[in-house]
């Protein structure tokens, strides 16, 4: 998921390194591509990464990841002065939602999607509160954004399955990332190949590299705020909007909050100074048994988002063609002959 993603604009640019040459504000320091089309491995329709990441439930979950990687000093600082997650919480969440659902489903636009949001990261750049430069396409940072989806969805999977994931399921898992980090064009040296290398890589971030940064408190406390209220809602009807509005979204509030703090390494909570008790474990454990129990009674067309259901659709007719290929008299006879 990407932790920024959003259009600046030539103000932006400018604003960010007032004393800065001009080409320093606009010209990467990094490659813009780093990977082939040829070179890109497509995320397998039947893999577990294709069943989690449509579903729902996933979302608030991505936001554990999200808080993480603004966690990094670079990408708080970035996210901090270019995304709109004050202003329009709700539709970044959608674009980015949207994002991560093309590099999972998209086929060949999952590689454009790739290419689109490099591009689209590539002139976030700043001097930070140390007058260093610092770019959205740092290589650390970059790969960063990615890598923290691995450890929050193993720590949701006795949420979102109801059991942890085998040692295979796990390796699968990684391999998929690694897929995913190469469809966004992350430079791949450094970046864990194993559940072991994966391990060490997590730890040396939370223990020498992840920070209380006031963005990722931010996010924290604005999980919890009142929903903002469209400018289009006209100021007559906004107080009694604005009310309707915080009532009605407690229930998703919590179950939000709950999610992204209790999916997290108690070693990350530590970092942000947030508490975790026993009874909000067991609430979050509640909320997600019965989801589960939603999801195995509810059509798929209910439990995932449009794309993610179309394309395992999509999936399930080919590979019943293919089925229905090997029973048929011509292909009998075609193997035969051959």
């Amino acid at each position: 998921m990407t932790a920024v993603h959003e259009e600046p604009t030539a103000t932006d640019l400018t604003a960010a390194e007032p004393d800065a040459p001009v080409a320093e504000k606009t010209a990467p320091a990094e490659p813009l591509l780093n990977h082939r089309d040829d070179e890109i491995e497509l995320i397998p329709p039947e893999s577990l990464t294709a069943k989690l990441t449509g579903m729902y439930t996933f979302l608030p979950i991505n936001g554990a990841a999200f808080v993480m990687q603004v966690m990094h000093p670079v990408i708080g600082d970035v996210v901090g002065k270019y995304s709109v997650f004050r202003t329009d919480p709700v539709g970044r969440a959608i674009r980015s939602a949207d994002s991560v659902l093309r590099w999972t489903y998209g086929g060949q636009e999952a590689l454009e999607e790739g290419k689109r949001l490099r591009k689209l990261h590539q002139p976030l750049q700043m001097r930070n509160a140390e007058g260093k430069h610092i770019s959205a396409l740092n290589p650390e940072a970059y790969a960063w954004v990615i890598a923290t989806a691995f450890p929050t969805i193993e720590t949701a999977a006795p949420l979102v399955l109801g059991r942890h994931f085998t040692l295979d399921e796990r390796k699968e898992l990684l391999r998929d990332n690694r897929r995913i980090a190469k469809i966004v064009q992350v430079p791949m040296k450094g970046y864990p190949e194993t559940l072991e290398e994966f391990d060490e890589y997590f730890d040396d971030f939370i223990e020498n590299k992840l920070v209380r940064h006031p963005v990722a408190l931010e996010l924290i406390d604005q999980m919890r705020a009142a929903p903002v209220i469209p400018k289009s809602v006209p100021k007559a009807l906004r107080p009694a909007v604005k009310k309707v509005a915080a009532t009605a979204s407690v229930p998703f509030q919590n179950f939000n909050y709950l999610t992204t703090v209790g999916v997290m390494d108690p070693r990350v909570r530590e970092i942000l100074g947030l508490t975790w008790t026993d009874a909000e474990q067991r609430h979050l454990e509640r909320i997600h048994r019965n989801l589960r129990f939603a999801y195995r009674t509810l059509p798929e067309r209910l439990t995932y988002f449009p794309l993610a259901y179309h394309a395992r659709r999509h999936h399930d007719a080919i590979q019943a063609m293919k089925v229905r290929e090997q029973a048929s008299a011509a292909y009998q006879y075609s193997s035969t002959k051959g």
